[in-house]
Parts: C-alpha cells; sequence; structure tokens
C-alpha cells in the first residue's frame, strides 16, 4: 500500500522551537518527536507508494484544489467534484419537461432527504450516482444505495415530478474557444475536467506530502487507515521521526548529544559544556556540581535547600538559583521540563570533541 513518515510542519515548529529555546532546556529527542507527533495540525505527512521503485506506474494522486492524497487518480477526481464543483463550473438551471407515466415509488435519500427519482425512470442510475458523488462521497456506493428509502406516498411522487421539471446544466468558468458552453450532466462535467482542467484537478507522483491537519478529513478507507496505523506506531516508539528531525534540529540552532556512549539523545538550545579536569569554580558553584554529581536528578528546590539550608535567608538562596541559572546557561548543567537537572561530566576538551563529532553522525538505536 504506503509507507509514513512524519515531519514537523513549519510553521508549528517554528513555535515549539522558540519556545524551547527561550527556555534553554534539555530535551529527550524522542520527547520533541512526540511533541510533535501528538497532534495532527504540527505535522507533515509524506505517503510513498511500496512499489514505486519497482513499478513505473505506481503511483499516488493528490486533489491540486486542497492536497487531499489519495490512492487512485479517479479517487482524487471524484473528490474535487463533489468538494470544489464550483471553481470550475456555473451551475445553471434549465427547464426541461417532465417525466410522464405512471410511478409507484420514488427512492429518497437517507442522508439528505432528497428525492432521487423512481427506480423504473431511465434517469434513476445516474441521479443516483450523481447525487452520490456530490453529497456523501465518503460512502461506498453500494452501502448509499443500501440506505435508501423507497416512498410510495402520492405527494412524494408529486414532488419529484415537479423537481424533474428543471435539471442543472454545468458552464464551465474560464471557457476557451472550442470548449463546450454547458454539459449536461456530472459525468460529463468529470469529462470535460478530465480533458480540458486536468492540470488544475489532479496530478499523480510516486510520493505525496500533505498537511497533517487534512488526516482527519481523508476519506475512511485503506490509504487512511495506513497513515493512521504508521502514526499510532510512531507515537508509541518514535525511532524514525526522531531520526528524521535530528537534522532539522540542527538547522535551527540545536545541539544533540549523548548521555553515555550509547544513552539516551538529548537536544538543547545551548551547547553542552563538559567540565575540563583542569577548569577551576567559585567554590558556591564547585558545591552546586558536587552535589548533583552525588544525587543527580534533583529538582532545584532541594538543591536550594540542600545547599542554602532549610531557614537560610532569602538572599543565600536567590544566589544558588542565580548560580544555577549562570550554569545552565552556559551549558554546564541541564535542566530537564520535568525540573531534573543533570551535571554535565567532567571530560577533557580533546574527548568532548570526539564524542560530539561521534554524535553528529549517529543516529538513535534504543531507548
Amino acid at each position: 500500500m504506503v509507507a509514513s513518515a512524519f515531519f514537523p510542519d513549519d510553521a508549528k515548529f517554528e513555535l515549539l522551537g522558540g519556545a524551547m529555546k527561550k527556555s534553554k532546556m534539555t530535551y529527550e529527542l524522542f520527547e520533541v518527536a512526540r511533541l510533535i507527533l501528538d497532534k495532527e495540525d504540527r505535522l507533515s505527512i509524506v505517503v510513498r507508494h511500496l512499489d514505486a521503485d519497482t513499478r513505473p506506474d505506481a503511483q499516488l494522486a493528490v486533489s491540486i484544489p486542497d492536497g487531499h492524497p489519495f490512492l487512485t487518480e479517479a479517487e482524487a477526481v471524484t473528490h474535487v467534484m463533489s468538494r470544489h464543483l464550483d471553481k470550475f463550473f456555473d451551475v445553471v438551471e434549465v427547464e426541461v419537461e417532465a417525466p410522464k407515466g405512471s410511478f409507484l415509488m420514488v427512492a429518497k435519500c437517507s442522508q439528505t432527504g432528497k428525492l432521487l427519482g423512481a427506480p423504473t425512470h431511465h434517469s434513476y442510475q445516474r441521479n443516483l450516482r450523481e447525487h452520490h458523488a456530490r453529497h456523501c462521497p465518503n460512502v461506498p456506493f453500494d452501502s448509499f444505495k443500501g440506505r435508501l428509502e423507497m416512498v410510495r406516498e402520492q405527494e412524494q411522487i408529486d414532488a419529484w415530478l415537479k423537481s424533474m421539471s428543471s435539471r442543472s446544466e454545468y458552464a464551465p468558468k474560464d471557457r476557451k474557444e472550442g470548449e463546450p458552453e454547458r454539459l449536461e450532466s456530472l459525468d460529463a462535467a468529470r469529462g470535460f475536467l478530465q480533458a480540458f482542467r486536468k492540470d488544475l484537478v489532479v496530478k499523480t507522483h510516486p510520493w505525496v506530502r500533505f498537511a497533517g491537519r487534512l488526516l482527519e478529513e481523508l476519506n475512511p478507507g485503506p490509504l487512511r487507515d495506513s497513515v493512521r496505523f504508521a502514526l499510532e506506531q510512531q507515537r508509541a516508539f518514535p525511532l524514525d521521526t526522531a531520526n528524521g528531525i535530528r537534522g532539522r534540529l540542527r538547522k535551527e540552532g540545536f545541539h544533540l548529544y549523548k548521555k553515555g556512549s550509547k544513552g539516551i539523545t538529548y537536544a538543547c538550545s545551548v551547547r553542552r559544556r563538559c567540565r575540563d579536569p583542569k577548569a577551576a569554580f567559585s567554590d558556591p558553584m564547585a558545591k552546586l556540581f558536587d552535589a548533583l554529581d552525588r544525587k543527580p536528578a534533583q529538582q532545584a528546590k532541594d538543591l536550594v535547600l540542600a545547599l542554602a539550608g532549610e531557614n537560610a535567608a532569602d538572599a543565600a538562596k536567590t544566589q544558588v538559583l542565580t548560580d544555577l541559572s549562570f550554569l545552565i546557561g552556559e551549558g554546564y548543567i541541564a535542566n530537564l521540563p520535568d525540573g531534573r537537572l543533570f551535571a554535565q561530566p567532567i571530560l577533557s576538551s580533546q574527548a568532548q570533541a570526539k564524542e560530539e563529532a561521534a554524535n553528529d553522525d549517529s543516529t538513535e538505536e534504543s531507548k
């Protein structure tokens, strides 16, 4: 069927990235991926035909007016006919002679309430297909047909006969010389679009990119089901999405590193700085590092109480917070969204440079 990949929507990622930068927090790469995957309007989705590499005819289709993807060109054209007919035609009502004869019943659409005609009239099947295409395209035709109500009241039959005294014709917009002035049915209008306006209606390609906000609007069926299944898999374990946003994060000025040689990958707008063994820090800052080395993952409030003392003056507590904020801003301490704090390790400049180079080439393997 299709393979699906998920990327951040540009505008939403800009807002998310701005908030991450402002906070100076350190985020697990998987958590950034989950933030993006959490809401569909944060996504840009790419679907690719699974046979695209081996079959030249393995193409997907996209509706040009709104960007909806489809498995076939015919489905895309039907969608455009049902949603965007007014972009291509002016509808003109024309008086015609009403049907003659005796009719025992007429079909009524259970969804719209519209009378669709007598099953014995020659226009019946055409009316069903036109009404289905315009008003119920998301319902399989056989299901739509099975839900029709047959009404026998003479009042309803007379109402249908009256409605048949006029019909809709379709006048092409931006008509060019040699093109028909009017089309007498939706089938004819569809043929006109495919013959004269195809480049404005549908295009085909081995892959299609569409906005995640459109996912809920896609017609029920294999394509939507396949994308939703892949999305739920990524939400559970966002390996592919995490690897896919690495380059985007770096482009936006974020720095990525692993905690430990095979640990979790983190992203932060502040470049991580490890403590050089030869570096010297002020005594209050050295105490901060010592406290976090002995007991990692402390919360700021606990760290303040441990260093300043529960009964210390506000000035002493403020000084600890000031030093902590400075070290976070300089990259020596990582501040995670849940409030945990980690001191970066003691590492020589050469060892740190080597580790950063390895991180630049690495991909997320496990968690």
